[in-house]
């Protein structure tokens, strides 16, 4: 009975994160929501409580990228671009905007890729992020690249039943990582280095041309999954499944995942920050590194975390399991961190 249940859970799963990683399902029929103001709790005003030298209140700031930019799983959202987006007035560009008066345009989307940003229609009422931009766009943010990797909907095929396996899919592999292993190659790490890595550089280098005036700067993410220093002795296994869940409860705020599983995931997620690095310094953009710094505050960390663990839902009894909103995402004091970064950039860069 058991083995059922999270066989369901991981085809339900596998497909809202690989949406999460970005997006909760929504309708294709989804359409433009209403222009600004900024939503409450973070309102820009003209008097601001700190000011920036050389990004004067008032000044153009456009937010680009996913659902770590857009704050996917936090209260209070905004409908905008589009609800299928799930932003929320609580991600970081709000409260960058609200901090130094600046004119927000937030088109960040959850479930976003790099071709999202660029030239493709990620839901009807959201047009390419990209033209947002122009010459009187004086700061864009991004965070981007997880989707292209499909770092999320891997993470959600990588659930498995002991911090030994197997996993929930892949025929009773003992691990993610064997599932991904293709004659010797790593097949996610291959794709990064090529495909991920071309449509970061190609984003920055589009960006760069559509808003010439920008000051740009792109955040990586912090850690989901981390180094050998910060795993436990025991491993980080907490079962997002457990004799309750035949009574349809869910252990909340879990890390089903193999200690195989996040050795190799933490090397993923590090190949996906290098090459945003790479990216960042070949277009003369600013890279915001928040994963090095933030190894003791992943998602395996039992408190302090800055990174949501996974929580499943079910609804009509076990006909549909989903993973809830935030699954692997930044929770409130994550997104604090990641803004107290940005602030520390853009003092640098613009005092």
């Amino acid at each position: 009975m058991l083995h059922t249940i999270v066989a369901t859970v991981v085809v339900v799963g596998v497909a809202l994160v690989g949406g999460p990683g970005g997006t909760p399902f929504a309708p294709q029929a989804a359409v433009a929501a209403p222009q600004w103001p900024v939503p409450q709790p973070f309102p820009a005003t003209d008097d601001p409580p700190e000011r920036l030298a050389d990004l004067p209140p008032g000044s153009e700031y456009v937010a680009l990228g996913d659902s770590y930019s857009a704050g996917y799983g936090l209260a209070n959202p905004t409908g905008l671009p589009v609800a299928a987006c799930a932003q929320s007035g609580r991600d970081y560009p709000h409260r960058i905007a609200a901090r130094f008066g600046l004119d927000l345009q937030d088109v960040t989307c959850a479930g976003a890729t790099s071709e999202d940003v660029r030239d493709r229609t990620q839901w009807r009422g959201a047009p390419p992020q990209i033209e947002a931009l122009s010459d009187r766009t004086r700061l864009v943010t991004l965070t981007i690249g997880g989707n292209d990797a499909d770092l999320f909907g891997t993470a959600a095929s990588c659930m498995a039943l002991s911090s030994s396996g197997p996993v929930f899919s892949g025929k009773n592999a003992p691990s993610c990582r064997s599932t991904l292993d293709v004659d010797g190659v790593d097949t996610l790490g291959a794709k990064i280095e090529s495909r991920v890595a071309l449509g970061i550089a190609d984003t920055l280098a589009d960006i760069r041309q559509a808003a010439p005036n920008a000051t740009v700067l792109l955040l990586g993410y912090p850690a989901i999954f981390p180094d050998a220093a910060h795993t436990p002795d025991r491993g980080c296994f907490r079962p997002a499944v457990d004799l309750g869940t035949l009574t349809g409860q869910f252990p909340s705020d879990t890390y089903p995942f193999t200690d195989t599983d996040v050795r190799w995931l933490h090397g993923i997620q590090e190949q996906l920050d290098e090459v945003a690095q790479d990216a960042a310094r070949a277009a003369g953009v600013r890279f915001v590194d928040v994963f090095a710094t933030t190894q003791a505050h992943s998602a395996c960390a039992r408190s302090g975390a800055y990174v949501s663990g996974v929580s499943l839902d079910s609804f009509g009894g076990f006909s549909s399991i989903d993973l809830e909103p935030g699954a692997l995402h930044p929770n409130p004091a994550g997104v604090r961190y990641l803004t107290r970064q940005l602030d520390a950039e853009l003092r640098d860069l613009l005092g």
